[in-house]
């Protein structure tokens, strides 16, 4: 919802940190995650891949805001 709402995530590892966010009204609406796009329709795979990250550890993550902000 957050993300559809257009708030950014930041995950972050011993590697570093990287955003999620997605861009709903875009042309094509997308979602960003590891640097890529993906589209909108694969939104709840894409959050299924974080919560498994955040489950076992890999990653943690926080909200930084607002795309408007």
């Amino acid at each position: 919802r957050r993300l559809r709402e257009g708030e950014y995530l930041e995950l972050s590892d011993a590697g570093g940190a990287f955003e999620v966010w997605a861009e709903p009204f875009g042309s094509p609406p997308q979602v960003f995650y590891e640097g890529e796009p993906y589209p909108m329709s694969e939104l709840d795979q894409v959050v299924e891949k974080i919560l498994a990250s955040l489950q076992d550890g890999q990653v943690r993550a926080r909200w930084v805001g607002k795309r408007d902000d």
